[in-house]
């Protein structure tokens, strides 16, 4: 790992004085509140600073940055959808460097399947910058498509909401077992970051209480509060269409398996993972492996069908990301690039079994493409 730059290190002490600040004034804070401070935090956290984060000058590589096999064919699945909509647009939340909305609309244009309106959420200024940058290159009919907004619509709107490694960055609350009972991880500080555990405030124990979890003493993990508000914000203009989130995670069963005892928790800097929160605040990411039996009953409460859930690789599989490769006599260099891209999304010990695929609907009926080969909703 090389040296840390010096005002990556100012920025992050100016943040850790911010929630030493907000510490003093409450004695402590959930881990939650500290995720998201350490996250979202305005000018300073992780999402909202001017840090590089995507590609190999940042901390981690997303798959619309392996190549454009990904977008293409999401770009499939989403004509499925949009082919039977009255003027659809797309809805992207946390759009990255723009890559994916880039050649998500290139391979929209070859199927002559432009929505509407795309829609980038962006709450990082910065990011929302760059994804302008990359964006401005688009030819001008396409780019006058792409719109950044700050909330999702209110209004109604038909289409697709997509997300791509979105929830798994949303602020978790840590739990531990203890005499058969639970407790909050909360963030304490004196001379440095500590951790203290509470008995749970009663809104927060009744969600992990509905989970039936079956844990022995000593169980660490985390869940997302709020999720199911989270949701409806996301989608409560959505009048008929889908929504597919992509991420790492697990079934429920999966998730709390007895010996993942010790969470998912994990923080990405400069291409190595660790386990440290308390450090580099800031500047390096912090997030949490998705319990997508969690995000199925936030559907659910929110008047969505889930209507698929399989691994990445068996979605792009359904999708003939095999197709995608090109000439492999004729252009043999870009076949092999292709095919090594391919192999980066789907093979089991890359990205093709942690990353899984979920989608939801609305007034919407058709069997989705991505799920033909492997619909794996009986795992939730």
């Amino acid at each position: 790992m090389s040296e840390i730059d010096p005002s990556l290190k100012q920025h992050s002490l100016a943040l850790t004085q911010m929630i030493r600040q907000r510490i003093a004034k409450e004695s402590n804070i959930s881990f939650s509140e500290f995720m998201h401070m350490a996250l979202y935090q305005p000018g300073l956290g992780y999402y909202s600073s001017g840090t590089h984060k995507f590609g190999k000058d940042g901390d981690f590589i997303t798959s619309p940055e392996q190549g454009d096999l990904f977008a293409k064919c999401l770009a499939k699945q989403f004509k499925q959808v949009l082919d039977s909509l009255d003027t659809p647009v797309i809805m992207e939340l946390g759009a990255g460097t723009g890559q994916f909305c880039y050649d998500c609309l290139i391979e929209l244009d070859q199927l002559n399947c432009l929505p509407e309106k795309y829609y980038i959420l962006e709450v990082s200024a910065d990011l929302q910058h760059r994804q302008k940058q990359k964006l401005n290159t688009l030819p001008e009919p396409i780019k006058q498509r792409v719109e950044w907004i700050y909330e999702p619509p209110i209004d109604e709107f038909n289409g697709v909401v997509f997300a791509n490694e979105v929830i798994d960055a949303l602020a978790v609350e840590v739990f531990k077992v203890e005499d058969q009972s639970y407790k909050q991880l909360r963030v304490d500080c004196d001379s440095d970051f500590s951790k203290t555990w509470v008995k749970f405030p009663n809104a927060l124990e009744v969600d992990l209480l509905s989970k039936n979890l079956d844990l022995a003493d000593g169980y660490e993990s985390e869940f997302i509060p709020y999720l199911s508000e989270w949701l409806q914000t996301i989608t409560a203009g959505l009048e008929k269409g889908a929504v597919f989130f992509v991420d790492y995670g697990y079934e429920r069963n999966s998730y709390y398996h007895p010996q993942r005892n010790q969470g998912t928790l994990v923080c990405h800097f400069q291409h190595q993972a660790n386990f440290d929160y308390f450090k580099n605040i800031g500047i390096q990411d912090i997030t949490a492996f998705v319990d997508f039996t969690a995000v199925a009953e936030a559907a659910d409460d929110c008047g969505l069908s889930v209507d698929g859930y399989c691994t990445q690789a068996h979605f792009l599989m359904s999708l003939a990301i095999h197709d995608k490769l090109g000439d492999s006599e004729n252009d043999f260099e870009n076949y092999y690039r292709k095919t090594t891209e391919m192999k980066k999304l789907t093979l089991p010990n890359e990205m093709g079994e942690k990353f899984k695929v979920m989608a939801l609907s609305k007034n919407f009926d058709e069997d989705l493409l991505g799920f033909s080969f492997a619909n794996q909703l009986h795992l939730l």
